[in-house]
């Protein structure tokens, strides 16, 4: 029986891809109700609820759902799945920088959750954010629930979505309150008034969507993040992707401890790295100008922000702030196989070698 039902399962799992409207970008769902919820958990006088391993679960969900966040988002993408997956059983393929394999933009939780350490002896704590939803990660018992930069620390671990999370209604105490109807509603335009019309379910930002949420990207093909130009330290355009981390990491983005050098001002000399910052400010022969290298190609290893967000950038023009440093420029949000969810390997990046490593993307004349 038990075989059984992980068969329904997997299979129920697979046939998802039928309930998502053509368009991948979109994550309203249409098609057959019982493939997502149930209505009174028990069929055969068995649970009807299952974990990301497809074993069923005897605590019925919210919302009469079969799975939960980790649940639905467990797998392995392959460039045509409609489901993004941030989630595996076993490890992603993440390359260099995340850019070449099967990782997806916000990266995988695959490390943290599991505990396996990542590049250069770097703790399997280090590598994602341990959120607490389906019983993915442990608690993190270095920082607790105290976030770096954070100002107050959370209420309890941290969580998907809700009170505690990233995605959804940041009020409500749960992920599936969080989250609740979104799934099913207009996304058509991402404009920050609802959680379906934001950015990713992340309530109140903006930006452009990739199709396949950034599986291989290019210059052509990628997320276009919402940054603004900023000119003081505690400005904060609540709507930029920056300021969603902010949310918890917020002296490392806006407060009087984030990155005022020994002028006061919001300027160099940096004493943190800027966030919401243009690089278009900098003088005409600055190193970051040579962002992307000949042409100033867009960078997908080392993305970059910008205030329009109509089309994708395929070239920067350091011009109507389309160069604007981002917390995601550095980091992945889910996690990735490096120390401090670094989309690359920081302390295999050496300056003067002529190397690799994404800071010297912008910092080009270290390399």
């Amino acid at each position: 029986m038990k075989a059984n039902r992980k068969w329904y399962y997997y299979g129920a799992l697979a046939s998802m891809g039928m309930l998502l409207m053509a368009a991948p970008a979109s994550a309203k769902v249409n098609g057959q109700c019982a493939i997502c919820h149930t209505m009174h958990n028990s069929q055969d006088n068995k649970p009807m609820a299952f974990d990301a391993d497809g074993d069923p679960q005897a605590t019925p969900n919210d919302v009469l759902l079969l799975r939960g966040c980790v649940a639905c988002h467990t797998g392995t993408n392959d460039g045509t799945n409609v489901i993004p997956y941030v989630s595996d059983t076993s490890a992603p393929t993440y390359g260099t920088d995340g850019t070449t394999g099967d990782t997806l933009a916000g990266g995988s939780f695959y490390w943290v959750a599991s505990g396996t350490a990542g590049n250069s002896g770097a703790s399997a704590q280090s590598t994602g954010h341990n959120v607490a939803t389906d019983g993915m990660a442990p608690q993190d018992t270095e920082l607790l629930n105290n976030p770096p930069g954070a100002t107050t620390s959370l209420l309890a671990q941290l969580r998907c979505a809700g009170v505690n999370g990233c995605h959804g209604d940041t009020t409500a105490t749960s992920d599936f309150a969080a989250i609740s109807g979104t799934h099913h509603a207009d996304d058509t335009v991402i404009d920050g008034s609802t959680t379906a019309k934001s950015f990713r379910f992340l309530k109140g930002i903006v930006g452009l969507e990739d199709p396949d949420w950034e599986y291989q990207p290019t210059t052509t093909s990628h997320n276009q993040y919402k940054g603004v130009d900023r000119t003081s330290d505690t400005e904060d355009d609540t709507s930029t992707i920056s300021s969603l981390c902010a949310r918890c990491h917020n002296d490392f983005h806006n407060g009087d401890e984030n990155v005022q050098g020994p002028n006061g001002g919001f300027a160099s000399p940096w004493v943190r790295h800027p966030t919401d910052f243009d690089m278009g400010n900098t003088a005409a022969d600055a190193e970051y100008r040579n962002y992307g290298g000949a042409g100033n190609p867009y960078v997908v290893s080392a993305p970059v922000a910008s205030d329009d967000i109509s089309a994708v950038k395929t070239a920067i023009t350091f011009s109507g702030d389309d160069a604007i440093v981002t917390c995601i420029s550095c980091h992945r949000a889910h996690g990735s196989q490096n120390a401090d969810l670094l989309r690359w390997d920081y302390a295999a990046v050496s300056a003067g070698t002529g190397g690799s490593g994404a800071c010297f993307e912008c910092h080009t004349s270290k390399m």
